[in-house]
């Protein structure tokens, strides 16, 4: 099954896009992100190699869902973002050792990601402290598309990004009340977070 030409996108509606993820002997994984945030929202699997059948089942699955309630909404982008930045510093300090062996990375290269990164925090901070009232409560509501079934490593950084996010709030005390009933949230849904995490 490794020589099937993948298309880039199975299925488009304006809410939401399914790409393959990953395919093995038996089958094909789907993941569906959202156009606005590009945040996984939901995934499934397809046990069958026709890539027709792929395209069936991945525009019936977008078809069903319904626009997300926080649907290009300020607050959602400020965490998309977020979790965003996190992934990609993720990805680049998990291969840092490995690509400065290989010399594909220079103290330079370092550097000019670590400004940008920082760039790109700044721009958040920005953009979190001018949301209006209304959208800085909605950063502490835990919403249901987030619980329901296994979301991304994306949205988990969003959900769990909470606490990083709340810290750059200028006026962070006047969300204290609704920063505490979303940890309580969290923990009901999810268990205790770890120290170590």
């Amino acid at each position: 099954m490794n020589d099937i030409l993948i298309p880039e996108c199975l299925a488009k509606n304006d809410h939401f896009a399914a790409k393959v993820a990953y395919i093995d002997d038996y089958r094909v994984f789907v993941i569906i992100y959202r156009l606005d945030t590009f945040e996984f929202y939901t995934s499934f699997n397809i046990s069958n190699t026709d890539k027709k059948s792929w395209i069936l089942e991945a525009s019936k699955v977008i078809s069903e869902l319904d626009v997300p309630i926080d649907w290009k909404r300020p607050h959602r982008y400020c965490l998309a973002r977020y979790a965003r930045q996190v992934l990609n510093d993720d990805s680049f300090f998990g291969e840092l050792s490995w690509k400065l062996s290989c010399n594909i990375l220079s103290n330079e290269d370092i550097n000019r990601y670590m400004l940008i990164s920082r760039l790109k925090e700044t721009v958040l901070i920005k953009k979190l402290n001018q949301l209006s009232i209304d959208e800085k409560i909605q950063l502490f509501i835990l919403k249901d598309w987030e619980i329901e079934g296994s979301i991304g490593e994306g949205v988990t950084y969003a959900i769990y990004g909470r606490k990083h996010i709340y810290e750059r709030l200028y006026d962070k005390e006047k969300y204290e009340t609704y920063y505490k009933k979303y940890w309580e949230k969290v923990e009901s849904v999810f268990g205790k977070l770890d120290e170590d995490e």
